[in-house]
């Protein structure tokens, strides 16, 4: 906090130490949002970069005049307005990251700051009207046009039965086979148990879980399981059983694990992470992308058409939009 800068900016910088200070020795006393929930840190993290950006909008052109003199003239809706119009084209990106100056912000991003410019609001005693964020067509996947994903999708699982499949590229399709039945996120995908995994029934099935971003509570929501979605889990159980009885003691019942050692730190100290040992958010997300990848590669050489070899989505959340999106188109017919 600067003594420079525009009394509504450090107000919020107030705001936002209160309920995510920085310092560790703080951070597990800190107090609940007004909303009744504790600020994660990744959402502090968010709520310092959107009063980061404020602070380089209250001097821009764009927008009202005097709107730094307090944060009630800063989350006014004419200045709300002008703020995330000139965010969305990225005039506010981060000085220091050359690359990225000037260049759009993608939807996810426009989203995060219109949440936390409503969080910054509550807290500071303001009334935020925010504009709905839409989600265009070119943020989704880049999905093979003339085929249904889902249909894609079965024909990659057993084009892949007598291909040189690793248990990467296991892991990979059967995350992607549960992301289109069930459209969960990679949080909720992460934590997925083998015990909510229902193969040997009627219908095959998996306790799924809808998690809004927003407001609400989370609850179960099952999901019937497609033919290629089995095929690919059954698959990667067999694998995951292999890696998982290589570890001392029970298995600890987690559906992703690590197919390899490797090497992590922890607290500064290196720590070697075996394979079998369950996977977090972030590391499933990075290993779904790598195993996408190898299978891109494996599998170009063996599709026959219709079309041609269209190059699988890497990321989870590409998947998932993947299928929103052509529900969205469905519903429009």
């Amino acid at each position: 906090m600067t003594e420079q800068s525009p009394l509504a900016i450090r107000r919020l910088e107030s705001v936002v130490e209160r309920v995510a200070p920085r310092d560790p020795d703080r951070w597990e006393a800190r107090p609940p949002l007004k909303r009744g929930r504790l600020v994660s840190p990744s959402r502090a993290r968010q709520l310092r970069a959107t009063v980061r950006q404020l602070g380089l909008a209250v001097g821009h052109e764009g927008m009202p005049e005097g709107c730094g003199r307090s944060v009630k003239r800063l989350l006014a809706p004419e200045a709300v307005d002008a703020f995330l119009e000139l965010a969305a084209e990225g005039v506010f990106r981060d000085p220091d990251k050359a690359k990225l100056l000037g260049k759009p912000l993608p939807w996810s991003t426009r989203a995060m700051l219109r949440d936390c410019l409503v969080i910054l609001g509550e807290e500071a005693g303001v009334q935020v009207v925010v504009p709905r964020v839409y989600r265009e067509r070119l943020d989704l996947a880049p999905v093979a046009e003339a085929v249904q994903l889902d249909a894609l999708y079965e024909r990659l699982v057993w084009l892949s039965g007598d291909a040189p499949v690793d248990a990467l590229m296991a892991r990979s399709l059967a995350c992607a086979g549960l992301v289109l039945d069930s459209r969960m996120r990679s949080g909720d995908l992460a934590s997925r148990r083998v015990e909510h995994v229902h193969l040997d029934e009627g219908d095959p099935w998996v306790e799924g879980v809808w998690n809004p971003q927003g407001w609400g509570r989370a609850r179960a929501e099952p999901a019937v399981l497609s033919p290629g979605t089995v095929a690919a889990l059954g698959r990667w159980l067999r694998f995951r059983g292999e890696l998982v009885a290589g570890l001392q003691g029970s298995d600890h019942g987690m559906l992703w694990v690590t197919v390899q050692r490797m090497g992590r730190l922890v607290g500064g100290v290196g720590q070697t992470y075996e394979a079998g040992m369950p996977l977090r958010a972030q590391g499933l997300r990075m290993g779904f992308s790598a195993g996408m990848a190898r299978l891109n590669g494996v599998l170009a050489s063996r599709w026959k058409g219709p079309g041609p070899w269209s190059p699988l989505p890497l990321r989870v959340e590409q998947w998932r939009r993947g299928v929103e999106w052509a529900q969205e188109q469905a519903a429009a017919r």
